[in-house]
C-alpha cells in the first residue's frame, strides 16, 4: 500500500472520530492556466467552484499520489468574473507550484482539517521514527564474498545482520558478521557496509532486519498501524506517553475523553501486537569469529 494510500486512512480515522467536519471540495478545470511563479501563484477554478472560494482560505490538493504533489495554498485574492485565484505558494513548508499544468484538473480540500501535505509528513514520522526497533521486516541476500576485504555494501535500510551462512558442499555453516551503519559514501554509496568472515568462495546466505520505508508495500495490519500514529499525531498526540499507562493517566487527569490520546493508546496497542508477532519468529543464533 502506497503512503498516498496511508494518508486516505489516516483522513478516514480523523474524521470517523469526529475530529472535524469533512471539507468542501472544489475543482481546478483541464487547463488550471498557472501564472505568475514566484512567492505566489494565480490559476483558473473550474466556474461552478468561483463563488465558494474566499480571501483566506486554505486550498489542500486532494488525492495527492506523493508528497511531492501534496500542494497547499493560502487564498490572497480571487477574482470571481475571471475565475482566478491567486495564492502563496508554498504554504507552510507545502510543495511549490512552479509550473503550469502542476494543477490542472486537481480537486482541493478546502480549509481542511488537516492538509495532505502535513498528513504525508506524519506518515513519513511514523516510518522514521516511530516503528523500529519493534517493528521491522526481514531481508535475505546472496552474496558472493569479497575474499581480500570481506566487505559487501548492504540495503540502506538494513539496521541489523540477524544470520550469516555459507554453503559449504552440501551443509550450510554460519560464519561471522559484522555491520557497520553510516559510513562516509566514499567508502559505501549506501553508508551500510557488511563484514563477512567467509570460509571460501561460495556464496554466503544472510538475514537481514530493516526499516520498513515509505515506498513498501506493507501489510493490511501495518497499514492500519501507521495510519492510527499519523492520525495521533496529526491532532496532537504527545510523544512523551510512551506506553499505554502514562496515556491513560493523561486523560483521567483531562477528566474527559481526549482523541488524541485515544488514537495514541491504539498505536501502541497495533504496534505491540504486530511486535509480539515478530517475536514469535524464531531468531538465528549470531556466531562472531575472529
Amino acid at each position: 500500500m502506497t503512503a498516498a494510500a496511508v494518508v486516505n486512512r489516516v483522513k478516514s480515522l480523523l474524521y470517523g472520530q469526529g475530529l472535524g467536519e469533512q471539507p468542501t471540495i472544489v475543482q481546478a478545470p483541464a487547463a488550471a492556466n498557472e501564472t505568475s511563479f514566484g512567492t505566489t501563484v494565480t490559476f483558473a477554478l473550474a466556474t461552478a467552484e468561483r463563488a465558494k472560494v474566499g480571501n483566506g482560505d486554505v486550498l489542500s490538493v486532494m488525492n495527492a499520489t506523493t508528497a511531492a504533489d501534496a500542494y497547499m495554498l493560502y487564498v490572497l485574492s480571487q477574482n470571481v468574473t475571471a475565475g482566478t485565484v491567486t495564492a502563496v505558494t508554498p504554504y507552510f513548508g507545502s510543495p511549490t507550484v512552479d509550473a503550469d499544468g502542476e494543477l490542472d484538473d486537481a480537486l482541493f480540500e478546502l480549509n481542511p482539517l488537516k492538509s495532505e501535505h502535513f498528513l504525508f509528513q506524519a506518515v513519513e514520522s511514523v516510518f522514521t521514527t516511530l516503528l523500529y526497533p519493534q517493528i521491522y521486516k526481514y531481508g535475505s541476500y546472496t552474496i558472493t564474498p569479497d575474499l581480500v576485504h570481506y566487505q559487501v555494501e548492504l540495503n540502506a535500510a538494513v539496521m541489523e545482520i540477524e544470520d550469516a551462512r555459507q554453503q559449504i558442499s552440501s551443509e550450510f555453516v554460519p560464519i561471522g558478521f559484522g555491520l557497520k551503519l553510516n559510513t562516509p559514501t566514499a567508502v559505501s554509496s549506501t553508508t551500510v557496509l557488511g563484514e563477512l568472515v567467509a570460509i571460501d568462495g561460495s556464496s554466503v546466505y544472510i538475514t537481514t532486519k530493516e526499516r520498513y520505508l515509505e515506498t513498501d508495500t506493507i501489510s493490511e495490519a501495518l497499514t492500519e498501524c501507521v495510519a492510527t500514529g499519523a492520525a495521533a499525531l496529526a491532532v496532537g498526540a504527545s510523544r512523551s506517553s510512551t506506553d499505554l499507562e502514562s496515556a491513560k493517566k493523561d486523560s483521567q487527569m483531562r477528566g474527559q475523553r481526549n482523541p488524541a490520546n485515544d488514537l495514541w493508546r491504539d498505536f501502541i496497542t497495533l504496534r505491540t501486537a504486530l511486535s509480539d508477532d515478530l517475536a514469535s519468529q524464531v531468531d538465528w543464533v549470531e556466531i562472531r569469529r575472529g
